[in-house]
């Protein structure tokens, strides 16, 4: 739990960090180079979720946010995914989840500043990461732990009991 603790504050300081460096250090729309050929910081404004999806309805982000925030919580206290990398990945999905509803409550907009240079691919930031990252890492550790379960049963499955002769009492 402590662990999951940490490692929440730590995702979540971090975006916070780089959202308030662009925001201290840009102006809309600007562009630096960051990784040479692979990645430059460029910062924008999204008002949808991803790729700018229901950009004309954000009470929708509003709203969802903290209700699947609450069922995440509500699922990680009650120990729903015992599985370590299960419960490190939502809570990863949980803070990048948090710092991107901050932002709409606070501007508005969700503040976006990595931007791919080798193909054309939407802006996003740190916390998008997160919850994409750890998104794709659940979905793997929840199905890899459910296969090796149902294969863990079929193997006991197959073991038949011992068959014991009737008495001829």
């Amino acid at each position: 739990m402590i662990l999951s603790v940490i490692f929440f504050l730590l995702a979540f300081l971090l975006d916070r960090a780089v959202k308030m460096f662009v925001l201290n250090n840009f102006v809309l729309g600007e562009t630096r180079g960051f990784i040479p050929g692979i990645l430059q910081l460029t910062y924008a404004q999204n008002t949808g979720v991803a790729f700018g999806f229901l950009a004309n309805h954000q009470w929708i982000p509003l709203v969802l946010t903290p209700l699947i925030m609450i069922g995440l919580g509500v699922l990680l206290w009650k120990n729903v995914f015992p599985c370590p990398v299960c419960r490190l990945a939502l809570v990863a999905v949980m803070a990048g989840g948090l710092s991107n509803w901050i932002d709409r409550i606070a501007y508005g907009f969700v503040v976006d500043m990595f931007e791919t240079v080798f193909m054309r691919f939407a802006i996003f930031n740190v916390a998008d990461i997160f919850i994409t990252v750890g998104g794709g890492v659940f979905l793997v550790a929840y199905f890899l732990k459910e296969l090796r379960t149902m294969r863990e049963n079929k193997g006991s499955e197959s073991t038949e009991p011992e068959q014991t002769e009737p008495s001829g009492e």
